[in-house]
């Protein structure tokens, strides 16, 4: 489902685009775009949905590992 993503004060909504009708600045994402999201949600947080091609494209292209990177990133900020 195309979604739009509006910006209101501090804070971010998500819309369903069909049933809002688009604002200057509105972000919008069309459904390849939120599948995507959904599938990369969905493996962040254990959800059960994945989308195996898109899995297996998001490993490709996946070149550090996140809980390495947190670690080298805290130790910087240890020694400072």
């Amino acid at each position: 489902m195309a979604i739009r993503l509006r910006q209101i004060d501090e804070y971010w909504i998500a819309l369903c685009a069909v049933e809002s009708n688009p604002k200057e600045n509105d972000l919008y994402l069309d459904d390849a775009i939120h599948q995507a999201l959904a599938t990369k949600f969905s493996l962040d947080w254990n959800m059960g949905y994945e989308d195996p091609k898109l899995i297996e494209l998001m490993k490709q292209e996946k070149v550090k590992d996140s809980k390495e990177e947190i670690e080298k990133w805290l130790t910087k900020m240890e020694e400072k």
